[in-house]
């Protein structure tokens, strides 16, 4: 009856996007991204995540999962109901994410060795998904982190000891299923920053506002804008050409605490980013940097509510011993930025140089988005804002 009336008074009802579209693809990774990161966020730390690989990761298992996880899912990652349909959909996205040369982005799952997996999981993992999955002793640390270890180092990623001393994952009762992510960044800034026009600078990071370190510096044309509204510059520096990629940097202005912007920005921001960004010639002063985390991806799905998958057993794994769950869940990214980076793309230094049209000069904390310059896709996001000694970072 209520149907009718809305039909009979022309009440236009909003149906859900087709989530199997390329908008609505960025769009719902962008989203979680965004969401993601939000819950990550702690600021006496660096951080550098990729939800894409996350959503990636475990989507995987969205066809072996039951009812409960496949809604858990579908609701976190905006996946179509159709089980052959995400298939299809993940398969592609992985290959666009991953070219082994500019970006790496590799998925490694761990079972317990005892017990034998069923068809269906080997099938798809190993040969649709092309996924690694090693069996080992899941009740001993160490062949399990050497199995992991191992994979990312020849793999050639710029991760090391993926799983360190204390990383303790074999607690009672036994674990049977872990899944690892990583994903890096290989590729240099097309923007060329002039090493000999590198100085040493104040960065106010939070735990050393006086602290000095290398800071780069380059006049060159970019595209740059300004976000009245979640109150921070932007500058977009393209990556080398063939990784269609590009650093969207977010810099607080003046009296803005990165929390605001990280807190608050939002899908519909990164489009209004996107509209305002223009090219200018501009001064850009950016640190060297690089971030290579590790992150629990269990503890921040818990608290975006998806953790049904470490909590239920519902994903159908093994043979002849009922349904299981993934007993955990890591991250490990990497993006290293510097001087020696950059290729061609900056402008000549002299006084003969027009002034700038505008200035980014990222002394401060601030946030990062790499991501695809096709489509807008974040592939890796995070902040840096913790001065960490270089012979204390991992």
């Amino acid at each position: 009856m209520v149907f009718s009336a809305l039909l009979a008074y022309c009440v236009a009802i909003d149906e859900p996007p087709d989530p199997t579209t390329d908008e609505a693809i960025v769009a719902g990774n962008n989203k979680f991204t965004l969401e993601y990161l939000k819950a990550c966020y702690d600021e006496r730390t660096n951080c550098i995540v990729s939800p894409y690989h996350v959503r990636l990761a475990l989507s995987m298992f969205y066809p072996v999962a039951g009812a409960a996880v496949q809604e858990d899912f579908r609701v976190a990652f905006n996946l179509p109901e159709d089980v052959p349909t995400t298939v299809e959909q993940q398969c592609r996205l992985i290959e666009q994410l991953h070219d082994g040369q500019h970006l790496k982005a590799l998925s490694f799952v761990l079972v317990e060795e005892t017990l034998p997996l069923a068809g269906d999981f080997e099938r798809l993992f190993l040969r649709t998904y092309d996924t690694t999955v090693e069996p080992v002793d899941l009740t001993d640390d160490i062949p399990s982190a050497a199995a992991v270890n191992s994979f990312y180092r020849i793999a050639r990623t710029e991760i090391e000891d993926f799983i360190c001393e204390g990383d303790v994952f074999s607690l009672p009762p036994c674990f049977q299923l872990m899944l690892f992510s990583g994903v890096s960044v290989l590729t240099p800034l097309r923007v060329r920053f002039n090493p000999t026009n590198t100085a040493m600078e104040r960065f106010r990071f939070v735990n050393a506002p006086e602290q000095r370190v290398p800071m780069m510096r380059t006049t060159t044309v970019v595209r740059r804008c300004e976000h009245n509204e979640i109150r921070c510059s932007v500058v977009e520096l393209p990556f080398e050409a063939a990784s269609g990629m590009s650093l969207l940097l977010l810099l607080p202005y003046e009296g803005t605490e990165l929390r605001h912007i990280i807190n608050t920005i939002g899908d519909a921001h990164l489009k209004q980013i996107d509209e305002r960004l223009q090219s200018m010639r501009t001064e850009v002063k950016l640190p060297t940097f690089f971030v290579r985390e590790k992150t629990d991806s269990k503890v921040i799905l818990s608290k975006l509510g998806y953790g049904g998958v470490f909590e239920i057993d519902d994903l159908r794994i093994f043979r002849d011993t009922g349904r299981t769950r993934l007993n955990g869940f890591f991250q490990h990214c990497y993006l290293s930025i510097d001087a020696g980076s950059g290729g061609a793309g900056g402008l000549p230094d002299g006084d003969e140089q027009p002034p700038a049209d505008a200035s980014f000069h990222a002394d401060r904390p601030f946030m990062f988005l790499v991501r695809r310059t096709l489509d807008g896709n974040v592939v890796q996001t995070g902040y840096y804002s913790r001065y960490i000694d270089p012979d204390e970072q991992f």
